[in-house]
């Protein structure tokens, strides 16, 4: 069967194959592509969300260029995937995100999408579900409990489309493209599907919020920035913070700015020599960073590069990594979400950030791609001698099971 074209996740926020997004201005010519390979180190013992935010972070933000991950719009993706899972599968799936049993992360999840969400004039924030599933003209059927269970706890909406018709295409692209304002623009080839696609689900995030402190654009003042590949320029918004609490770490400092009505967004700095990629690489080391060092009173003065850019992550490897390899190939069991074989073919996110004096704006999406076959591994393909030497059958189909020709062979003979 034919790989799926890019595809799938994004979101608690700020933090990603071949989608081809339309251009959006950043300090490089593009969305950056990230898909690096996660470090050789045990799995730890996960516990929630936040654990999982952790393993997942730590195997994807290695310091060494531009990324942005929505490790909750990751999340809430394959929760909802995992809501059709069975058996070893659905065991994987729930140990990866830190929960014992299905209840469980239906209470993580509707909690979050219940509390998290935030509708003002000068604020935003907003989660968004959907699955998208094959309409085969009653030749497939999804559970009724699944899609049942999608739709109430995850507010997810559900749509029946035939994955070989382009206007499905633009439906998935413009459905994003609306759930994160415009911030992420996919499209139409990005979205085509082969008539193999089970189904699709997707999670959107999207922020927008002010600083509680502005930073005034007549402060802001162009300076240097020492990149790994030498010097740049950067306009970098200046003031000064009288008073305040920041954290002196083991090789770093942590200082967090308040937003209006999100949270804050928090800034770990790395002690002039050490480099940024020796203080990432393990969840423990991510976790002490934005939790562990002494607590200082002191007078700060900010200085904050403006910055926007896009970010993509394929999942697959760093997925199966972590443990939900089995979700993959042969051995799924998704026999919770529909009547027929299906797999993960393909975890995508790609997110937007921008941070400027005004505040932070940010979205995500992440897709998780259901197909009907799965590669088996070689060494498990059975051998099967087809030898057509006595009457049979013939049927010739459309892409999508129509059938076209039906007929029986008993003497093939060639006649002039």
């Amino acid at each position: 069967m034919k790989k799926l074209l890019c595809i799938l996740f994004a979101a608690l926020l700020l933090c990603a194959c071949t989608l081809k997004p339309t251009h959006i201005e950043t300090p490089s010519d593009g969305p950056i592509e990230t898909s690096q390979p996660v470090p050789d180190v045990p799995v730890p013992e996960i516990t929630g969300y936040a654990g999982f935010a952790d393993v997942l972070a730590a195997g994807l933000l290695l310091g060494d260029g531009n990324s942005n991950l929505s490790p909750i719009s990751v999340y809430l993706a394959l929760a909802m995937t995992a809501e059709g899972a069975e058996g070893e599968t659905q065991t994987a799936m729930l140990k990866l995100l830190g929960c014992s049993t299905v209840e469980e992360l239906r209470a993580v999840c509707k909690s979050m999408l219940e509390t998290l969400s935030i509708d003002a004039e000068d604020s935003t924030l907003a989660l968004a579900n959907s699955i998208w599933t094959a309409d085969r003209n009653g030749t497939l059927t999804f559970r009724e409990n699944y899609l049942k269970a999608l739709g109430e706890i995850y507010r997810s909406e559900a749509n029946a489309v035939d994955f070989t018709k382009s206007e499905t295409a633009k439906r998935i692209a413009d459905w994003i493209t609306e759930n994160t304002r415009g911030k992420i623009k996919l499209s139409e080839d990005a979205m085509r599907f082969d008539a193999e696609t089970l189904a699709v689900l997707i999670n959107t995030v999207y922020l927008k919020d002010a600083w509680s402190d502005v930073f005034y654009e007549s402060a802001t003042a162009p300076d240097t920035f020492y990149a790994p590949d030498g010097e740049m320029t950067a306009d970098y918004m200046n003031r000064k913070d009288d008073n305040v609490k920041i954290v002196k770490g083991d090789g770093f400092l942590r200082y967090s700015l308040p937003l209006l009505r999100v949270g804050r967004m928090t800034f770990v700095l790395p002690d002039e020599g050490t480099s940024l990629k020796d203080l990432l690489g393990t969840p423990e080391k991510l976790h002490r960073l934005l939790s562990d060092g002494e607590e200082l009173r002191a007078n700060v003065s900010v200085k904050l590069p403006k910055f926007k850019f896009q970010s993509r992550f394929d999942l697959n490897d760093t997925l199966k990594t972590l443990g939900i390899g089995i979700a993959f190939d042969d051995r799924a069991d998704f026999s919770g979400m529909c009547d027929a074989p299906a797999c993960i073919s393909q975890v995508l996110q790609e997110s937007f950030i921008g941070v400027d004096e005004k505040g932070v704006e940010a979205a995500a999406y992440t897709m998780v791609a259901m197909n009907e076959m799965c590669a088996l591994d070689p060494e498990k393909l059975p051998e099967i001698e087809f030898h057509l030497t006595r009457p049979f059958l013939y049927a010739i189909e459309s892409r999508d099971g129509t059938v076209l020709f039906l007929g029986t062979v008993t003497s093939p003979a060639f006649g002039e």
